[in-house]
C-alpha cells in the first residue's frame, strides 16, 4: 500500500478523541502534565491519520500545532517510539512509520492470539463489576448506531471510534494479566492505524457490527470458548476487509 502524502500541520490543533488507552497520571507537576497531553494528542493524530504515514515530525511544526514545548514533545515522541507508533532515526529525528501489508498481517496475527487469550481469561474470571462495564460500554456503542457510512463517506465520527475502542477494552478488562492487557492495547493502536488509513466498507461493517452483539452474548453467558472464537473471527474479518481496501487503493493509485 502506498503511504498517503503527509499532511501540512494546522496551527494549535487539538486532536479528536481516540479511546481508550490510559495515559499515566502526571506526578511531577506542569511538565509531566504537558508530556501526558503531548502523548495523548500525538497518539490520537497518528492513529487517526491526521499525521500521515511517513510524515516527518519536526519540533517547530509540532510546537505550532499543539502549543506545547520541545521537552514534553520529545518525551512523548520517545514513549510513542517505544510502542512503534513513531520511528526515531539517528541524526534524522522522528517520523510516523510507513504502512505495509506484511506489517499489518503480523499485527493482526498477534492481536488475534493475545486478545483471544485475554477475553477467554476475562470471561472466566470477571466479576459483576466487569459484567456491568461490558453492558455499559456496549450500550454506549449501540446508542450511536452501527454507523454504516455511505460508500462516498467512509469515515465515521470520532465519538464512535472512542466508544468502539472502549467496548473492546471492556470485554478484556477482567483479564488478570497486566502484561497481556498492555500488549493488547499496543497492538490495538497499531491495528486501528491501518484500519483507519484503509477506510471502511459499509457492507462489511454490517457483519462486523453483528459480531459485536455476539461478543456480549457470549461474554454474559460466560462461554469463554465462544467469546474467544467470535473475537478471533471479528479481528480476522476486519483485517481481511482492511487488506482488500488496501488492494483497491493501490489499484486506483496505479491507474492515476
Amino acid at each position: 500500500m502506498k503511504n498517503p502524502k503527509p499532511k501540512d500541520f494546522p496551527q494549535k490543533r487539538r486532536s479528536a478523541v481516540v479511546a481508550a488507552r490510559p495515559v499515566p497520571a502526571a506526578a511531577g507537576g506542569a511538565e509531566d502534565a504537558s508530556s501526558a497531553e503531548a502523548f495523548k494528542l500525538l497518539r490520537a493524530d497518528i492513529i487517526s491519520g491526521e499525521l500521515a504515514a511517513g510524515a516527518r515530525l519536526r519540533f517547530i511544526e509540532l510546537q505550532a500545532r499543539y502549543g506545547l514545548g520541545t521537552s514534553p514533545l520529545r518525551e512523548a515522541l520517545s514513549r510513542l517510539a517505544a510502542d512503534r507508533l513513531v520511528l526515531q532515526e539517528v541524526n534524522r529525528g522522528f517520523r510516523v512509520p510507513p504502512l505495509s501489508r506484511a506489517d499489518f498481517k503480523d499485527i493482526a496475527r498477534l492481536r488475534i492470539e493475545l486478545e483471544r487469550s485475554a477475553i477467554e481469561a476475562a470471561v472466566r474470571s470477571g466479576d459483576e463489576a466487569w459484567e456491568e462495564g461490558v453492558v455499559l460500554a456496549h450500550h454506549r456503542l449501540r446508542r450511536l448506531g452501527r454507523q454504516e457510512a455511505a460508500p462516498e463517506e467512509p469515515a465515521v465520527p470520532e465519538e464512535w471510534e472512542a466508544r468502539h475502542r472502549a467496548y473492546h477494552a471492556a470485554l478484556i478488562a477482567a483479564c488478570p494479566s497486566p502484561w497481556t492487557l498492555h500488549f493488547c492495547a499496543v497492538l490495538h493502536d497499531q491495528f486501528d492505524r491501518y484500519r483507519r488509513a484503509a477506510g471502511r466498507d459499509p457492507v462489511v461493517q454490517i457483519g462486523l457490527s453483528r459480531q459485536h452483539e455476539q461478543l456480549i452474548e457470549a461474554a454474559l453467558a460466560r462461554d469463554a470458548a465462544r467469546a474467544g472464537a467470535v473475537l478471533a473471527e471479528h479481528i480476522a474479518d476486519t483485517a481481511e476487509a482492511v487488506l482488500a481496501r488496501m488492494d483497491r487503493i493501490e489499484t486506483v493509485a496505479a491507474g492515476e
